[in-house]
This record gives C-alpha cells, structure tokens and sequence, in this order.
C-alpha cells in the first residue's frame, strides 16, 4: 500500500512544481532560468511544461493563489532556494488540509476507507491547525 507520504512526492509535489513553473514560464523566463531559481533540474522543468509530470491534480482556487503569490515572488524577489522550499512547505501543508490528497489516495488504492481521518490525525502530529 502507498503511505499518503509517497503521495506528496509522488503526486503533490510535482503538480506544485508544474503550476509554479508554469507560473514562472509567462514572466518569460527560460526553462533553464525556471530551474536554478526552483533547485530543479532543466530536465524536470521540460517534464513540468509538457504536463509528462505534475499534471494529475487540480487544485483549488486558495492554493492557486498561494502558488500564484510565490512566482510573482519569485520573479520579482531574489528569493532563495530555501526560502521556496520553506514556501512550498506551507503550500503542501494547505493542500494536504484540503483533502486533494484522498481522491489520488482512492485511485491507487481502492481499499482506501471513505471515512479516511489520516490528515486529521497527522495534522495533531504535525501541530497544524
């Protein structure tokens, strides 16, 4: 069975990635520019533009924002590697609280319980509110 962990690498991640390079892409920068600013390789960044990654969630409107709201920092700021890691960090956190997770969770796994509370209990873990 996946943890709901592979899950954010796998699936979470990578959608992330794809809409703030993607974001990225229409201040015209190259894909080679997307990667040294997002500590990711050019490679990565193809895969991102091609929707070969990254393409299989869609977020809701609050996390579009969010995301929206790091690449215009991004491209206006000279903003760190970690500062984005740190960013990004709060991005997956609120898309983990809007349950986009579960749905990928379901399709992989189908004996997955729809009464699922695993967020809810790792958010105490976590000491997310």
């Amino acid at each position: 069975m996946k943890s709901p962990c592979e899950l954010i690498v796998w699936h979470l991640l990578p959608a992330i990635r794809s809409e703030l390079a993607k974001a990225i892409k229409k201040e015209r920068f190259t894909q080679k520019e997307i990667a040294e600013k997002l500590g990711i390789t050019p490679a990565a960044v193809s895969q991102y533009m091609s929707e070969k990654r990254g393409h299989d969630i869609e977020f809701p409107d609050n996390i579009k924002e969010m995301i929206k709201a790091l690449a215009k920092r991004i491209v206006e700021e000279d903003l760190s590697e970690f500062v984005i890691m740190q960013e990004i960090c709060v991005i997956c956190l609120e898309a983990r609280k809007s349950e986009i997770l579960c749905g990928i969770h379901r399709k992989v796994e189908p004996e997955i319980p729809v009464k699922c509370d695993y967020w809810g209990k790792i958010e105490k873990c976590m000491g997310v509110h």
